[in-house]
């Protein structure tokens, strides 16, 4: 689905297939994904010359957790999140603004919505560009790493918006996981990738449009104890469900074949 939005043709696209199918086994982050997958495989293969395929969720040894540091200003309210997110992120931008007339510190880690990667020339793009300008927001720049490292993400409420279509659907809620390791309250975009896993007034809150991220950012800005209690429940449904050890049997069976 990335291949052909993004202009690869037919035969880039079976190359890719084709290199997918050359393994014994293929390991898939969501249900989604492998059906997608399978079906394109079955375009090209028999099925007796399609690989073995497992899925097994994204998680999170509980003791690389990133350690909380000390802060005492005004409430945080921030997004993460790669380039792939350039249509998303403009969900939350009513939402980044009213945080900020309500006396939030504004945050964006990773992807930078006033510094596009690409030359740009259109009018629509510079006037969504000036518009994020507004918010103010601090930047929190990807890290070149050598080895790896979990940075501490420096939220107290985190945004997840998210498209629906097919190339999001693929998608895992590892970025919510994230959130609530770090000690920010998750506001999820209402979608399949979050809904099946999270629970609205319990482990996050849930918004169907930039009104209602507006509505859920204010009122954990206002309801400290309302964040705090989401968090504390995030963060144990993460210990219980999320902790990577919990879920060895299924690596066991997707690599070794048993569980």
């Amino acid at each position: 689905i990335y291949m052909k939005s993004n202009g690869f043709g037919p035969k880039e696209r079976e190359h890719h297939i084709r290199a997918m199918c050359s393994h014994e086994a293929v390991v898939y982050s969501t249900e989604w994904l492998r059906d997608t997958y399978h079906r394109a495989y079955k375009e090209f293969f028999k099925s007796s010359m399609l690989p073995e395929e497992h899925v097994v969720g994204n998680h999170v040894f509980v003791e690389d957790w990133p350690e909380r540091e000390p802060y005492n200003g005004p409430v945080r309210v921030g997004w993460m999140g790669s380039p792939s997110h350039i249509w998303d992120v403009d969900l939350i931008w009513p939402a980044m603004m009213a945080a900020v007339q309500a006396g939030a510190k504004t945050m964006m880690m990773g992807y930078d919505p006033t510094d596009p990667p690409h030359a740009v020339t259109s009018q629509k793009s510079m006037s969504k560009i000036k518009q994020w300008r507004k918010v103010g927001f601090e930047v929190v720049p990807w890290r070149d790493l050598n080895w790896y490292e979990r940075m501490p993400i420096p939220f107290d409420i985190g945004l997840a918006p998210l498209l629906y279509n097919d190339f999001t659907l693929g998608k895992s809620d590892i970025k919510a996981v994230e959130l609530a390791i770090a000690g920010a309250a998750p506001i999820l975009q209402n979608h399949p990738v979050y809904n099946r896993t999270w629970v609205h007034g319990e482990t996050c809150l849930m918004a169907g449009s930039p009104a209602e991220f507006i509505e859920h950012t204010l009122l954990l800005m206002r309801d400290e104890p309302l964040r705090q209690r989401i968090v504390a429940n995030a963060q144990q449904y993460c210990r219980e469900e999320r902790d990577l050890w919990k879920r060895a049997g299924e690596w066991r069976q997707a690599v070794l074949g048993y569980s």
